[in-house]
Formats: C-alpha cells, sequence, structure tokens
C-alpha cells in the first residue's frame, strides 16, 4: 500500500477522516512480498527449492529432526528509491531455515525454530542438496515497498475509534492486495491471535527494541501449515537488524 491509497482510504469514511493524521502517523515502511510465475533462479529471491550457500556451509540440524528450506531474500532486489527501508541491507543474500519433525517436539515458540544466515558476499556460492525428501519447486519473488500501518486491536492501545468499526476496513485492505500478507517490516499480521506477538524486552532482555522483521502466511505449495493454516511471524532486535546480525529470531504463529 502507497500513501495515495491509505490516504483515499481514510477520506471515503467520515469516521477515519476525522482522525486521519493518527493513522497517516502510524504508517511504517514495508516490504511487500509477491509470488513470481516463474521458477526462482540460483541467486535469485525465492521461495522452496535447493538454498544457495558458500563453501563449508553445513545444513542446520535441531535435536529432533531437521530444518527445512523456506527461502531467500536478494537484497539486492529489492526496489530502489525513496521508500526503499534504510534498516534493510543493500546487498547479500538472507536464507532463512525452519525447524521441522514428524512428532511435533519443535514449537515455533522454541529457540531457532526460524534459523536465518545472511552473507554479504554472494559471489562463491553453490547450490546445496537438502538432507531430506521434503523439498518443493522454487517460486521466484518479486518486491514492493510501500507502507503498513496496524492491522489488529492488540497493537495499540490508544485507537481513537471503536476497533471493531476498523475491522472491516482493514479485511478489505488486505483482500484487495493492499495490505500484504507475505512482507519484510511493517507490522505483525495475524490470524487467530488475541495478544501482540512481539517480543516481551522483560522476557527476552537485551536492552533492545523487538520489531518485526517478516511475516509469510501458509503456502501449500511450499507445504507450509503455521499453526492450522495461519501465519508466522518472525522479529528482530533493532541494534541486531542495524548490524545486518540475523542469527537471533523469535517466531510466533497464528
Amino acid at each position: 500500500m502507497d500513501l495515495e491509497t491509505l490516504e483515499k482510504h481514510l477520506d471515503a469514511s467520515p469516521l477515519l477522516q476525522a482522525h486521519k493524521q493518527y493513522f497517516l502517523n502510524l504508517a511504517q515502511p514495508v516490504v511487500a512480498i509477491r509470488l513470481g510465475t516463474s521458477k526462482g533462479q540460483p541467486l535469485e529471491s525465492r521461495f522452496g527449492g535447493r538454498p544457495m550457500v558458500p563453501a563449508g556451509f553445513a545444513w542446520p540440524e535441531h535435536p529432533d529432526g531437521h530444518y527445512l528450506f523456506v527461502g531467500q531474500i536478494n537484497f539486492a532486489e529489492l526496489p530502489d528509491g525513496p521508500g526503499r527501508p534504510a534498516e534493510l541491507p543493500t546487498s547479500g543474500l538472507l536464507s532463512l531455515f525452519y525447524g521441522l519433525d514428524e512428532d511435533d517436539a519443535i514449537f515455533w515458540r522454541d529457540e531457532d525454530y526460524l534459523k536465518a544466515f545472511y552473507w554479504p558476499d554472494t559471489s562463491d556460492m553453490h547450490e546445496i542438496q537438502a538432507p531430506h525428501h521434503w523439498v518443493t519447486d522454487s517460486r521466484a519473488l518479486q518486491f514492493e515497498n510501500g507502507i503498513d500501518i496496524p492491522r489488529h486491536e492488540e497493537l495499540r492501545q490508544d485507537w481513537p475509534v471503536d476497533f471493531d468499526e476498523l475491522h472491516d476496513g482493514f479485511d478489505t485492505l488486505e483482500e484487495s492486495g493492499a495490505l500484504p500478507r507475505d512482507y519484510l517490516l511493517g507490522r505483525p499480521s495475524w490470524d487467530s491471535l488475541g495478544y501482540d506477538p512481539t517480543p516481551d524486552p522483560e522476557e527476552y532482555p537485551s536492552g533492545s527494541h523487538w520489531r518485526s522483521l517478516l511475516t509469510l502466511q501458509s503456502h501449500e505449495e511450499f507445504n507450509w501449515c503455521w499453526q492450522d493454516g495461519a501465519r508466522l511471524m518472525a522479529f528482530i532486535e533493532d541494534d541486531k537488524l542495524r548490524a545486518k546480525d540475523f542469527g537471533r529470531l523469535q517466531v510466533d504463529c497464528g
């Protein structure tokens, strides 16, 4: 969603227009992730397939089963321009893996459920074979810079109107694609939770603020079923994101 789309949405409702500046002040940069129609090439941003890794990389493991490849983000492919989030790297490859075992012994809120590896230099990488049979076809990704606003009552304490009157409008924006369901940054969005999933600093003390890094809906073609077909939300600490350190992510699903 761009600023013009948000303003049109607000202006279409007398209730929202009366609080237009409040909602404009909530806007944050977001990068929408769209599935392309083609198979992803080796160093392209893509979901599924086989990851590109540097020499010496060992496929991640956990005590109860395997990690599965989610996909990779080539930051050089994110659109340039004034809407590009300054927090994200301008180059390099981010590769994501999630934990899975057939007995559900690993839980999405467990530490290291989602593992991320960032490589600034992509000049000497190769495709690696998974040590298991859960490999899906790849789909290239396309990106679109935009803005995001909170979509859930739990994300704010100061709504100027009854949130029930906002709910249908947010659903309409999602259904139209103006508010994406797969995206980088922005704010978390979910299907079934009744709380703000952003990590509590008291539970994860570090002195740094946690923020949304990645939100993904379930996709049948990649065998993603985040809590009965809902969404995965990954969070990162502000200072870690600025340092391009993706080694510690916290996840919730719902």
